[in-house]
């Protein structure tokens, strides 16, 4: 009995001593716990590889993750300030790009940007330099980006405006313009010409992309008449002292022109009505084409007139990023340079056929008879 006695009361004050070790080690515990739910909060389910594919295998995510070349054309406002410079932000998910500072709205930028499996919308921001929202855009990864064709057939690989919601009070009625490209795997179209392997991934499939546009143009011509089609577009000619014009460019070769020659009209219409161009420069006299380094939208037309004097044009783009025209510029030079060597060297072996069948008498002094021909005078 006084051994029962004896027990409990040692139980009892074991207890009572380790109660107070206890309740520390139960908080330390739960502080743990609630740190660690804290931290699972905070990462992503899908950064887990097994998920990810769980995810996509079950079909509750419908896209892989991919990579995005959406391209900025232009933002379309009216402005309720004198000067407005704007910059477009798109947003995917913990991805984020932004096109350089614009003052007319008219960037022909294009932007890379991952898109990753799970991400429900891309939000495009035009903002002003400040980085204040000015309008905003959401648009549907699945029905807008990855399967355009189903829910909004014109937006497949060609330009769409879209109108956006007014943030502030200083732009009113804002739509943007945009070309979206999804890049995923190896299926970039391997283009309609062998272009240059120094191009960065973006100008490649942009001129890829206006090389498509122009030979639909043209009806499915040679080479040659879809880089003249593609080299065709308004374009802002700078005279000096800061001072530009708008003007259109394009290229006139044989029947219709002696030599391969880039016009510069006024305007569309007086190209359109076969009116004589302002200037001409001759393809085979352009010496380089080079980007401006230290503005992004101008380029620098270097040539010789008719007199070999070297001149220097400027231009600014209009329509399409300025590394598109740079390029298809380059590629009609080096393909009307092989046009002319290839007549050249064909000239050369009809003149040594020539030669050996007159047994080396000039045809063009020969009579008509000796031509194996008629005499106009019978």
């Amino acid at each position: 009995m006084i051994g029962l006695i004896a027990e409990g009361l040692f139980g009892g004050m074991v207890r009572s001593a380790l109660a107070g070790p206890c309740a520390i080690l139960t908080g330390i515990f739960a502080l743990f716990a609630i740190c660690g739910c804290v931290k699972c909060m905070r990462c992503r389910m899908r950064d887990c590889g097994c998920c990810k594919r769980m995810l996509r295998v079950t079909g509750h995510d419908e896209f892989d993750d991919f990579e995005l070349m959406l391209i900025v054309h232009e933002a379309m406002f009216e402005k309720s300030v004198a000067k407005l410079s704007t910059i477009v932000q798109v947003t995917a998910g913990r991805h984020q790009v932004c096109t350089d500072a614009n003052s007319n709205g008219i960037f022909q930028q294009p932007l890379d940007i991952m898109v990753e499996q799970g991400t429900q919308h891309i939000l495009v921001d035009l903002m002003d330099s400040n980085k204040r929202v000015l309008a905003t855009l959401m648009l549907h990864t699945v029905e807008d980006v990855v399967n355009p064709s189903v829910h909004r057939p014109e937006a497949q690989h060609s330009p769409i405006v879209f109108a956006m919601k007014q943030k502030s009070k200083t732009t009113r009625n804002p739509k943007i313009k945009l070309t979206m490209v999804v890049q995923q795997g190896d299926d970039i179209e391997k283009g309609l010409l062998g272009l240059s392997s120094g191009l960065s991934t973006d100008v490649d499939h942009l001129v890829r992309m206006q090389l498509a546009k122009a030979k639909q143009e043209g009806g499915g011509k040679g080479e040659l008449e879809v880089l003249m089609t593609a080299c065709a577009g308004p374009l802002e000619l700078f005279e000096g002292l800061g001072k530009t014009r708008s003007v259109w460019v394009s290229v006139v070769g044989p029947p219709f022109s002696r030599r391969w020659v880039m016009g510069i009209w006024d305007h569309k219409h007086d190209f359109d009505a076969k009116k004589r161009p302002m200037q001409e420069i001759d393809l085979l006299r352009i010496q380089s084409v080079q980007a401006d380094l230290a503005r992004h939208h101008v380029f620098v037309l270097t040539h010789f007139d008719e007199t070999r004097v070297r001149q220097m044009m400027t231009f600014r783009r209009m329509d399409r990023a300025r590394d598109v025209w740079v390029e298809i510029i380059h590629l009609l030079v080096e393909k009307v340079h092989d046009k002319r060597k290839a007549r050249q060297e064909k000239g050369g072996e009809k003149g040594r056929r020539d030669r050996i069948a007159t047994g080396g008498i000039p045809r063009d002094t020969q009579s008509p008879r000796a031509r194996g021909k008629k005499s106009m005078w019978g």
